[in-house]
């Protein structure tokens, strides 16, 4: 009867340390989400540094000058007039205005008031110089004028998919935060438990935590790797060239930062491995 009980004990302890090592590994995966929003979709660093990389103030300027171009060719406005006006703006510093302004849950509007006023400016400036008898234009005309220059500034000026999920950014930022140290801090106490529990044994522990970050190194390089064979960033329908590649680059380098954390995960889980295949070594030699 004795050895009937005996056979029919089944040791729990095994499947409940598994279950917390699957704990573990999505603690770390959501952390590797977290972290990897934290730092490029809700940053304007991130936003800002992005565009510097990708030539984005440059490819804006030129698109910007060839629309004001156009506009300028159909009301009697040369070349000369756009490239000398659009040499003296600076862009670069309306872009992080409004990047900041963005982010900071001020405006998601760019303020076309001091553009309108700079802009009529320079054009009375240049009727004055080129003026002829009976070919002034009329005021109506000139404010129809500045109005569409404002226009074509301001949609050069705006991301207009980030204008979309302005709310989200501002409303995420917290959460995302306090989500970080909840993932950390709970990780770092099923770690400590796996440890602990097997004080005797500690070598189980390691083959736990190769378990735990094994799993997430599968989970957090699931997304990156389906996103980079599809190539579905790089077929994204955008007309505008400076938007085209901020858009990619700014969407590869938020996927790059999964891909640090998958390879961390993957390394950590494959010394944890090797740490406890020596251990178990010498403990059964002995």
């Amino acid at each position: 009867m004795s050895e009937t009980k005996k056979k029919r004990k089944i040791d729990k302890r095994p499947f409940a340390f598994c279950v917390l090592s699957f704990f573990l590994a999505v603690c770390l995966f959501l952390l590797a989400i977290c972290i990897s929003l934290r730092v490029t979709f809700l940053s304007s660093d991130y936003m800002t540094s992005t565009m510097a990389d990708s030539e984005y103030y440059s490819q804006l300027t030129e698109e910007f000058r060839q629309k004001l171009e156009s506009l300028g060719h159909a009301s009697g406005l040369n070349s000369d007039f756009t490239n000398e006006f659009v040499a003296g703006m600076d862009l670069r510093q309306d872009v992080v205005d409004y990047i900041e302004a963005f982010y900071s849950g001020e405006s998601t509007v760019v303020n076309k008031t001091p553009f309108k006023q700079k802009f009529r400016s320079a054009i009375d400036a240049f009727a004055e110089e080129n003026k002829k008898e009976g070919t002034e234009p009329s005021e109506k005309a000139l404010e129809y004028l500045t109005n569409e220059a404002a226009n074509i500034y301001a949609s050069t000026i705006e991301i207009q998919f980030f204008a979309v999920i302005a709310n989200f950014i501002n409303k995420l930022t917290t959460p995302i935060t306090a989500a970080i140290i909840v993932f950390a801090v709970v990780a770092v106490i099923l770690g400590a438990i796996l440890f602990l529990a097997n004080s005797e044994f500690r070598h189980r522990g390691y083959r736990y935590m190769s378990y735990a970050f094994s799993s997430a190194f599968i989970c957090t390089v699931i997304i990156p790797l389906i996103v980079s064979v599809s190539g579905i960033i790089e077929k994204v329908n955008i007309s505008s060239r400076s938007l085209y590649n901020l858009f990619v680059n700014y969407f590869n380098g938020m996927f790059r930062y999964m891909w640090i954390f998958a390879v961390a995960y993957l390394v950590i889980g494959v010394i944890s491995f090797a740490v406890f295949a020596s251990k178990h070594r010498k403990l059964v030699r002995h």
